[in-house]
């Protein structure tokens, strides 16, 4: 029989993670624990609170009481036990339980999930380490340091001021020897972004990311028609939710972000990343602020992606699970069988 439990999980950063949404110090989000009667699988929900998420809606879902019903018996037939998921407004509890089913039909099959979809571990995208805002020069210098053994930093844009944002790059450039890309997590108009990215491309910027408002479709379109041919690749994040964001972006942006708890999971970052290939968009596999659990679920798909940016654990104090290992951006896919990750406190 079918057994369904979640777990609360309160995510404290070491740092205040300041973006252009605002700031934080800390993450709440929900583990789901599905076991079979003799294995259990993992998956995490990544509750972000300006994607509408609240704890409470995503264990609702895990308690509904169709759900151990619509997953089945047997354990092996993954397909049919994701077609016949619940429908949920949450993309992170199904994410989650996405997560979770994967986990352990890898397990009853005893290997690694990658190795099941016949992917190189030698291949895992490089990961960026992030950088987030700070409300000074001084605050923002320390927050450099904590990036100076990482060959790619992604630093966050967005701060509500041009000086602002090109003078934390700047002061990127001339402290750390990483690569660097931005995110501007939509925080700029298109007439902004016109101004200020041929001054990022002139530092040597890798990639942009996000620079205008989720659902400006108009302001894609004005930087694709307006923007020089030599400017850095434009990445797509909040603007990309599922497969069916895809197509619209198609010839306005250069690659998409895709997040397991923004799309629903594995298996539909999988058709996206197949979709987006053949549309010629790179991709980044991304992630939220969460523990190893959802990162680790994240870096089995490094292997297909141009880009990685994985670090949503490093970023915290009190991860409970150890799986994919992040070390100065270099991923490392864990041998055990599922997803890989192990419990280390309760």
């Amino acid at each position: 029989m079918i057994r369904i439990r979640s777990e609360k999980l309160s995510l404290q950063l070491e740092n205040p993670f300041k973006i252009a949404y605002g700031a934080t110090t800390s993450r709440q989000n929900v583990l789901v624990h599905i076991h079979d009667g003799e294995l259990t699988g993992v998956g995490e929900a990544a509750v972000v609170p300006y994607y509408g998420e609240t704890p409470e809606r995503v264990c609702a879902y895990f308690e509904d009481p169709a759900l151990p019903n619509a997953i089945g018996e047997d354990m092996r037939l993954l397909e049919d036990a994701l077609d016949q998921l619940p429908a949920t407004a949450s993309s992170a509890a199904r994410a989650a339980v996405d997560m979770a089913l994967h986990d352990l039909w890898a397990k009853k099959l005893g290997q690694p999930l990658y190795r099941l979809w016949g992917l190189n571990p030698d291949r895992c995208a490089t990961s960026s380490y992030t950088v987030a805002l700070a409300d000074d020069e001084p605050a923002y210098r320390k927050l450099l340091e904590t990036a100076c053994d990482y060959p790619v930093v992604k630093l966050k844009l967005g701060s509500g001021s041009m000086d602002t944002d090109l003078q934390f790059t700047r002061m990127a450039m001339t402290t750390l020897s990483a690569q660097i890309c931005v995110d501007a997590n939509g925080g700029w108009s298109a007439q902004d972004a016109l101004t200020i990215i041929p001054r990022l491309a002139e530092m040597g910027v890798m990639f942009v990311e996000q620079p205008v408002a989720k659902t400006d479709f108009e302001g894609w379109h004005t930087l694709r028609q307006q923007m020089p041919a030599d400017m850095p690749p434009l990445i797509a994040d909040e603007s990309v939710q599922g497969v069916e964001s895809i197509l619209p972006l198609a010839g306005l942006v250069d690659g998409i972000n895709i997040k397991l708890a923004k799309c629903g999971g594995l298996r539909p970052a999988r058709q996206m990343i197949m979709l987006a290939r053949a549309l010629g968009l790179r991709i980044m596999i991304g992630c939220m602020v969460e523990s190893s659990v959802a990162i680790s679920a994240a870096a089995t798909l490094t292997p297909l992606a141009d880009y990685a940016d994985l670090d949503g654990n490093l970023l915290i104090t009190n991860d409970p699970y150890q799986g994919a290992r992040n070390i100065h951006g270099k991923l490392t896919l864990p041998d055990l069988p599922g997803l890989g990750v192990e419990r280390l406190v309760e």
